[in-house]
């Protein structure tokens, strides 16, 4: 399940308890005779009730920020209206909000939220009860505030590496073949929308094999790494590079036609085979081009892009064979 749709459900199932957690907060507060609060509690209950409809309806659409947006700042709204009058409750509910808003929100978002809160709490505190009770207020919704931000922040970069990981391929740095796929789709169907071209340009190692026996694991990988990096500085801004077998490298150009795609190629392939490759004296690298044409599949242009590349492999043998006779 993707790690989207995943937090949209804990987020609908929270809500969902959160509404039945204040329904029986308010019976409780009916009994202690605290009216203002029930009152408060009854209009937060159809908000997370509606904001967990709206989401589940909405499930399988674009994540939509501005629900969150509303309820967070509603309950902020409900809890400092009620602060004056009952602060110990109210602060303790006040603390709450940094962890659910982080939860909800993009990180910069939730921090300008709470920053907004925690200035109107010590504020308030200070006009009612003096500037010592404002300044503990407001530092202790800050340190709550900044655990909050630091375990969002944390996680954050944990989920930003494990997507990296399942992106890209653990020897060369690459993209793997599964995004090539997913990123494929997608061009073309932005591509069928706007009618702009794209290509791909196919690289493959010569001898990798033999190279492989001779200089072992290591070396390669190591070559492997350094060819990704090398051939990122070449490609132009927005293209991407795949590494789909071991000596099958393709790239993929947005926005580029045939003729752009056929100079880059030889540029790229140019460049490359230049360069010093310690510990592999010289570097042969077999090239081919393919631009989608309307109505064809994701599918049907990497077949024809790869039938182009063997048939340049089986033309640089006979050349190589033709020379040696």
């Amino acid at each position: 399940m993707p790690q989207q749709q995943l937090t949209l459900r804990i987020q609908i199932i929270l809500y969902t308890l959160a509404a039945f957690a204040i329904c029986i907060l308010m019976i409780d507060q009916y009994r202690q005779g605290l009216y203002s609060l029930v009152l408060s509690n009854a209009i937060g209950v159809p908000a997370f009730l509606f904001s967990a409809t709206y989401l589940y309806i909405n499930r399988d659409h674009s994540p939509v920020l501005w629900v969150h947006h509303i309820l967070i700042s509603l309950l902020a709204i409900l809890a400092l209206y009620q602060l004056l009058d009952y602060p110990d409750l109210m602060t303790h509910y006040l603390y709450a909000l940094p962890l659910f808003s982080f939860f909800c929100l993009p990180i910069l978002n939730a921090t300008i939220i709470n920053i907004v809160i925690a200035l109107i709490t010590s504020l308030m505190m200070w006009s009612e009860f003096g500037w010592q009770e404002g300044l503990r207020s407001g530092t202790n919704y800050c340190l709550f505030l900044g655990s909050a931000w630091c375990y969002a922040y944390l996680t954050q970069i944990k989920q930003n590496s494990l997507r990296r990981l399942a992106l890209t391929d653990q020897i060369s740095g690459a993209y793997n073949k599964r995004h090539f796929y997913h990123t494929l789709d997608r061009e073309i169907s932005r591509s069928e929308n706007s009618q702009d071209p794209i290509s791909l340009i196919a690289l493959t190692v010569d001898d990798y094999h033999q190279m492989m026996d001779i200089h072992g694991r290591r070396s390669i990988s190591s070559f492997l790494s350094l060819f990704t990096e090398r051939s990122r500085n070449v490609i132009r801004a927005g293209d991407e590079i795949f590494r789909l077998e071991e000596d099958l490298f393709i790239l993929l150009l947005p926005h580029c036609p045939n003729d752009g795609a056929i100079v880059l190629m030889e540029r790229i392939k140019r460049n490359l085979q230049q360069q010093s490759w310690d510990p592999i004296p010289e570097l042969n690298l077999s090239t081919s081009a393919a631009t989608w044409t309307t109505g064809e599949t994701a599918q049907e242009l990497q077949k024809r892009l790869l039938q182009s590349l063997t048939k340049q492999q089986k033309t640089t043998l006979q050349l190589a064979a033709f020379s040696e006779q």
